[in-house]
């Protein structure tokens, strides 16, 4: 009798352990389930500004292509991919139309972009990590131009009822890809109205839906 109410009570506590067990996993597995955010391409903005050593700045914009981002259960973008449609890069400032054209022209030569060869660039999200005043730090990789580099920045992200909205000014130094066109840095003898600025600046918009 005895031995009868051993095993019974083994068999409680080994079906009890493994329940336990069995909910410690399902939890692990709900903490660390995402969900698929699509970008929305119509809402998403990239803005970008160059400027030169002497003061002065061209801008315009360029199109998001797709895109989507990961969303955990906590409501937090953990990954993503953005891709950027190259040869949509337009500018801003420049009014006289036949002027604007030889400079989009000149942006998506190989002096710069090289957009018949690289027609797209990319970011990869690989974390989003707290940080001070509400924002968080953004850590990815940038193609452009065939390359990928590193880069991190601070951004504002929100993600309230099936919308997930990001927003940045990252300040990219272009000579990691390679484009060194006027930089003052690679090519001394330039003058300071001709040097451009190595670091250029994108104003990014995001926005992604489930």
């Amino acid at each position: 009798m005895m031995k009868t109410f051993l095993t019974a009570m083994v068999l409680v506590f080994a079906v009890t352990g493994a329940q336990a067990k069995s909910k410690g996993k399902a939890a692990k597995a709900d903490a660390t389930k995402t969900e698929s955010y699509k970008v929305d391409t119509k809402e998403s903005t990239v803005a970008w500004k160059g400027t030169k050593k002497a003061g002065s700045a061209h801008n315009g914009n360029i199109s998001v292509k797709d895109g989507e981002v990961q969303v955990d259960s906590k409501g937090q973008i953990t990954s993503g991919q953005i891709n950027i449609d190259m040869a949509t890069i337009t500018n801003e400032d420049v009014k006289d139309a036949e002027y604007n054209k030889k400079l989009v022209g000149h942006l998506a030569s190989n002096d710069f972009f090289d957009i018949a060869k690289y027609p797209t660039s990319s970011f990869k999200v690989l974390s989003v990590t707290p940080a001070a005043n509400g924002q968080v730090t953004v850590k990815g990789e940038l193609t452009m131009i065939g390359k990928t580099n590193p880069i991190e920045f601070p951004a504002k992200v929100t993600v309230d009822k099936g919308v997930a909205t990001a927003e940045a000014t990252v300040k990219v130094d272009r000579t990691k890809w390679g484009l060194k066109y006027g930089s003052g840095n690679f090519f001394k003898e330039l003058t300071a109205d001709k040097v451009i600025n190595d670091e250029f600046e994108m104003n990014l918009k995001l926005v992604a839906k489930k």
